[in-house]
């Protein structure tokens, strides 16, 4: 009886993973350096990776029922400086009918020097060696930013957050909000200012010598590199630990 079960449970799943399909998508986009990349995306993947060309490439793999695959399109425009990548632009009269997203894996070649503004919910997002302004902020997504210079500002939910900075440029922020994500970040030898951690349950560790300021129940605020000036570190979470290296 419970092969019979397990038989009829096989063929009722056939028909849906046989209905999975893929789309592959590689466009070439005028990207100076100095511009943005905006990117939205839901379910995947998306890694940004700082070159020395003049324009951007993107490469994606976008998976789901060809009804979806032709309904909701990944949409890649340019407004003025700012390239746009949307994974899930949908056809209003559809989507008021239906549930779902294209899960859609996105590889994303610009200039060194670009501004990142992206916005998922549990897409991983990897960035490497790219110098701007970066904001990112994602729900269920694990962040991580290897050799990367400039501002930096991150929001998640439960995602965990990995920080590398190449470079301490002057007045240099970073702005980091978890819930229960941990964070690590790993600093060059010359960062210097102010560090302030707030955290319901989370703990605050660091390699690089800290000197206290003030400490409370849920917040600590201190000195990095015995400095308080070169820059400022928001660090907040609800229970996720932070780490800091070299």
């Amino acid at each position: 009886m419970r092969s019979a079960v397990l038989a009829f449970a096989f063929c009722a799943l056939a028909p849906l993973a046989a209905a999975a399909e893929v789309d592959h998508v590689t466009r070439t986009v005028a990207l100076a350096p100095g511009g943005t990349l905006r990117v939205n995306n839901f379910s995947g993947r998306v890694t940004i990776t700082g070159t020395d060309r003049k324009d951007a490439t993107v490469d994606a793999v976008r998976r789901g029922s060809r009804d979806k695959l032709n309904r909701i399109s990944l949409d890649i425009h340019t407004e003025g400086s700012t390239l746009v990548i949307n994974a899930n632009r949908r056809d209003h009269s559809w989507w008021s009918r239906h549930n779902g997203v294209v899960d859609t894996d996105l590889d994303i070649k610009v200039p060194r020097n670009t501004n990142l503004d992206v916005d998922v919910f549990s897409a991983a997002v990897t960035v490497d060696g790219v110098e701007g302004r970066h904001k990112l902020h994602g729900f269920s997504s694990r962040v991580r930013l290897n050799d990367v210079t400039g501002p930096i500002r991150v929001h998640t939910f439960s995602g965990s957050v990995d920080v590398g900075a190449k470079e301490w440029v002057a007045d240099q922020v970073i702005d980091v909000d978890t819930f229960s994500g941990n964070v690590a970040l790993r600093l060059p030898e010359t960062a210097r200012g102010t560090v302030n951690f707030n955290s319901f349950s989370g703990r605050l560790n660091s390699d690089i010598p800290l000197t206290l300021r003030s400490t409370q129940r849920r917040s600590v605020r201190a000195e990095l590199g015995g400095s308080p000036s070169g820059g400022t570190l928001r660090l907040k979470t609800f229970s996720g630990s932070v780490k800091i290296a070299r």
